[in-house]
């Protein structure tokens, strides 16, 4: 036994195998539908009704929700994706993310953006359809929204900066949450210093939009941009502030002094009035 042991350590450790169903039962590889099926069974397994009911209170409408933590969420998404990552490539994972989105949990749905996003080196332009179809139908909070912009569409764009062109179509959308996706891809470059271009543009056209979150979300951009440029987003503010939504502009100044920010909302402080909305009916969600 003492030798069939040390045999044992010295063997190469095998290549994990393509997704089947359990043992015993079935030995040949799950089908993409099969894969969401089983990934679905298991999360709700994982379910912890007590903290799906704390999940609610970041939100204004109602959602689904299993309360699974991130960080088992993660640690969950990353099992799966070891497996699937050595025999499915993008098309599959783009239909498995189709299919996880299509279920009403919130942790569901952002395992399906987490797994797309393990195949990240794959994508391409071609991407965006899907994806703007996602964003019109079935991610519908800012938690959705937010994760899948900074998973799959902000890798997406360093990738290919040619989908910055579809960034400014969507900005200009209908929908509230294409027109939120158009701003919040851009935050990790803001960030970094980068497409600072087009992330003051983009902004600037948003001073006038009727939805809070993409006030928040305007704001959210601008104080990224200002980390690596502190000046540019200090006289940006100055020359448009009277056009700024407050909410938009107290996430903007959020890192400069407190005198400067007591400053600056006393002299960018606008009239009552504002332009009409570009975008029809409000649509209320937090």
């Amino acid at each position: 036994m003492k030798g069939f042991e040390v045999r044992m350590k010295r063997r190469k450790p095998m290549r994990p195998s393509p997704p089947t169903a359990r043992a015993g039962v079935r030995k040949t590889p799950l089908t993409v539908t099969q894969v969401a099926e089983e990934t679905a069974r298991r999360l709700r397994r994982m379910k912890d009704p007590v903290r799906a009911r704390g999940a609610q209170q970041y939100f204004k409408h109602e959602i689904v929700a299993l309360g699974i933590t991130t960080p088992a969420l993660r640690r969950f998404v990353q099992e799966q994706v070891g497996v699937l990552r050595q025999v499915w490539s993008l098309p599959q994972a783009i239909r498995l993310c189709d299919h996880l989105l299509r279920e009403p949990e919130l942790e569901i749905r952002g395992a399906g953006i987490l797994i797309l996003a393990a195949f990240k080196r794959e994508f391409t332009p071609d991407l965006l359809v899907p994806a703007q179809r996602w964003l019109d139908t079935r991610l519908d909070n800012w938690a959705l929204v937010d994760a899948f912009c900074g998973s799959v569409l902000s890798p997406l764009l360093d990738r290919h900066p040619s989908a910055e062109a579809t960034l400014r179509s969507w900005s200009d959308h209908e929908r509230l949450w294409v027109r939120r996706a158009a701003l919040v891809t851009l935050v990790p470059f803001a960030r970094r210093g980068r497409l600072l271009d087009l992330v003051y543009a983009l902004t600037r056209d948003h001073f006038s939009d009727p939805e809070d979150l993409m006030h928040k979300a305007t704001g959210w951009l601008l104080r990224e941009a200002g980390k690596t440029d502190a000046d540019r987003l200090r006289q940006f503010l100055l020359r448009h502030g009277p056009l700024i939504p407050r909410t938009a502009l107290r996430y903007a100044i959020e890192r400069f002094s407190a005198v400067e920010r007591a400053t600056l909302l006393r002299t960018t402080r606008a009239p009552s009035t504002r332009a009409s909305p570009r975008w029809g009916k409000k649509t209320r969600d937090g």
